[in-house]
């Protein structure tokens, strides 16, 4: 269930045709649409051969920084370095985990390609139940290898390719094992320093008090402030701070050879042709031309940064706010860049005279396949007007826990739509008003769920 809800999945779709002279013009107008509409803060770069060609900044919450917490896109960089100790003989893709965590199962099987492609099965620790309560404490390295050992594999290794943050916390300590430094200090060394990324960090007890953006969520009407993950909880698996310019920075240097080599590049870039994860990077295509690149979230930041590798273009993104699927925003500057037909997303909220007021939905609800079997409960709660939270639900016990929430926005009488998942919602009432049940609608997927 937490997959259906709750996972930012991302897809870079196509563009094809020729460019127009004032592909300014109409991101200017795309990206205004999106923050006027509450959609969108932050900023966004394009970059054509490692030169700038368009630069936004479009941040609700000016702060007088650039900088951003850039989640998962931290990988890239624990990648990099990966292979980097790779091509100094001090590690090698084949070595087994039990070779520096003995205990966390599988690990005599489990090598460090495992790790880089997400094909460990490593129970994810940041799927904790516990995380968005837990999240701002600190966390020591023994705290997190215990999470990780608790927890369930996902799978046995090189059975499939799933997504978890453990394997890319794993690796950071691995890099501090071999090289007797801190991450943060082989990350200063190894990258940032050599490409003269000077807003670019690894977040620590000692950088803690450097300026750079908060996050903030949008309930429909109102933005509030997000509390902030400790970056020791996420560490090689998120804890970078960085902006667009960087980004894109290192994106350039990294497919221009200053980082790694060729070959390693290479096995960097080879992705399962399922999930399009490889070792360190995603394939992210838009029709003929390659690209690769990774998304991030990490409390309301998000981040994307992409590399055309046949124009050598990239964008970067970076929100401390949104009420859209960071995909969208992509796909339209990419498509604003190269004149290509978009949809732009209707922002637009539904009001009916006779519509029925948002508390009639809220409660919990346990969705079903086939009605019979149950997958998963999920909480419906208030938000704005015309607008409701969708969050997991666990059980009675955790019910005053807090849990990552997914905003829905009212389309219709009874319906409401998450741009986040791609999700539509359709309640159904009984004769007093009250909701009884939805029917949820995925892509071609659809699950009747029960209000319990």
């Amino acid at each position: 269930m937490k997959r259906i809800f709750l996972l930012l999945i991302i897809h870079f779709f196509g563009i094809a045709s020729a460019q127009k002279l004032d592909y300014k013009k109409s991101i200017d107008s795309l990206m205004n649409y999106f923050q006027e509409n509450n959609a969108f803060s932050g900023d966004i770069l394009v970059q054509k051969n490692g030169e700038t060609v368009y630069k936004g900044e479009f941040n609700k919450f000016q702060n007088d920084t650039d900088r951003y917490r850039v989640g998962s896109i931290t990988k890239i960089f624990t990648s990099i370095v990966i292979f980097q100790l790779i091509e100094e003989g001090k590690l090698k893709l084949d070595n087994k985990l039990s070779k520096f965590y003995p205990s966390i199962k599988y690990a005599d099987e489990i090598t460090i390609g495992n790790l880089l492609s997400h094909t460990s099965g490593i129970y994810d620790y940041l799927e904790w139940e516990d995380y968005y309560n837990q999240k701002s404490s600190t966390y020591t390295k023994e705290n997190i290898l215990k999470l990780i050992e608790q927890g369930k594999p996902e799978s046995k290794p090189n059975q499939e390719s799933s997504y978890s943050n453990s394997n890319y916390t794993i690796l950071g300590y691995i890099i501090e094992d071999i090289t007797k430094k801190t991450y943060s200090e082989n990350i200063k060394s190894r990258i940032t320093e050599k490409l003269g990324l000077q807003n670019t960090y690894c977040e620590t007890v000692e950088t803690k008090n450097y300026k750079r953006n908060s996050s903030y969520q949008f309930d429909g009407q109102n933005w509030s402030k997000e509390n902030e993950t400790d970056p020791s909880f996420t560490l090689a698996a998120g804890a970078i701070v960085s902006t667009t310019e960087d980004l894109s920075k290192m994106m350039f240097a990294l497919f221009s050879g200053n980082l790694v080599s060729k070959n390693s590049l290479q096995q960097m870039k080879n992705t399962s042709l399922q999930t399009a994860i490889g070792y360190g990077l995603f394939k992210t295509p838009f029709y003929n031309r390659d690209g690769y690149g990774h998304t991030g979230r990490i409390d309301e930041f998000r981040a994307a940064t992409v590399y055309l590798t046949e124009d050598n273009l990239s964008i970067s993104i970076l929100t401390n706010g949104t009420s859209v699927k960071l995909n969208d925003i992509v796909i339209g500057l990419a498509s604003k860049y190269y004149n290509t037909q978009y949809k732009t997303p209707d922002l637009s909220v539904y009001e009916g005279a006779n519509m029925p007021k948002t508390e009639v939905y809220t409660g919990i609800y346990s969705a079903r396949l086939a009605g019979i079997i149950s997958v998963g409960k999920f909480k419906i709660t208030q938000a704005g007007k015309n607008h409701l939270f969708i969050a997991m639900y666990h059980d009675e016990k955790s019910n005053t826990k807090k849990s990552r929430k997914a905003l829905l926005k009212r389309t219709g009488e009874n319906e409401f739509y998450s741009f986040e998942t791609s999700a539509k919602l359709q309640f159904s009432l009984n004769k007093k008003g009250f909701a009884t049940g939805i029917k949820l609608m995925q892509g071609n997927n659809s699950i009747n769920c029960k209000k319990l």
